[in-house]
């Protein structure tokens, strides 16, 4: 059997996904080289592709145009094949909890140190950020038609809407998002051990766009009562971090000074 033969008859019994050194165990009396050459091959004819060095990708009949398959069919294998603890994020995980107001441009994906490179092809792109820890009670994981996938909760995506707020387009998209995210928030349900998940300023921040901006008042007094819990301590800190402060107006239930104007698609 050719490794191409062998390539063709793992999509149809449900694996989708390899490692160079599978090949290795199957074909043991081929040379490093030869490998090498046959998988190239199988690559520049789109059969295959590589979304991380060693780590492939069938690409079924139906997307052979792409070049690429769904994120969903391989992100959690490769990410096992790597060692990595993960969660899909961000734009990506709002859009899975059904505020899809913009598609994300590819698949955020949330790793602990250190950070993986981003990959853009044709067809794909993962985009990586770094957190020192993740934080999997928070973390949920989900069946997909392929396998599965850890994806943030509703609550860590607010909060990393607003510390990553970079990787989304800043802070009044953060808004946008979650205002529609906002439906599928629940504060009180969580533990304490839930304000370990980042700094304060970011909960004070997350929590004036729930309350002053959004006016979803419920579930900004959620949070409030979980932050009391949790016995974190306000200092005051402006809205946008690095800009002028000077004359901004001051929030006093979630000491912010206003040095941002916030303004989402829908209001």
């Amino acid at each position: 059997m050719s490794l191409a033969d062998w390539i063709d008859i793992q999509a149809p019994s449900g694996r989708y996904t390899f490692s160079r050194d599978d090949v290795m165990r199957a074909f043991p009396d081929m040379t490093s080289h030869s490998i090498d050459i046959a998988v190239q091959r199988a690559i520049g004819k789109g059969r295959l592709f590589s979304p991380s060095r060693g780590f492939y990708v069938i690409v079924p009949e139906e997307y052979r145009l792409w070049k690429a398959v769904p994120q969903d069919v391989y992100l959690d294998r490769m990410m096992q094949y790597l060692g990595r603890r993960y969660y899909v994020s961000l734009l990506s995980a709002a859009e899975r909890h059904g505020a899809a107001h913009q598609a994300p441009m590819g698949c955020q994906v949330m790793v602990e140190p250190p950070v993986l490179r981003d990959k853009v092809r044709d067809g794909y792109a993962l985009r990586y950020a770094e957190r020192r820890a993740i934080p999997m009670d928070y973390v949920q994981r989900l069946e997909v038609p392929s396998g599965w996938l850890n994806i943030s909760g509703p609550e860590l995506t607010a909060i990393d809407l607003v510390v990553y707020q970079d990787h989304v387009g800043g802070l009044t998209r953060a808004a946008t998002i979650l205002e529609e995210l906002a439906m599928k928030l629940d504060f009180n349900h969580l533990g304490t051990d839930f304000a370990k998940v980042a700094s304060v300023p970011a909960f004070q921040r997350l929590g004036y766009l729930l309350d002053q901006v959004l006016q979803e008042t419920s579930v900004a007094d959620g949070l409030m009562e979980l932050i009391k819990r949790a016995g974190l301590k306000f200092k005051t800190v402006p809205l946008k971090s690095g800009a002028p402060t000077d004359d901004s107006p001051i929030c006093e239930r979630w000491k912010v000074i206003v040095n941002q104007q916030i303004e989402t698609d829908d209001l």
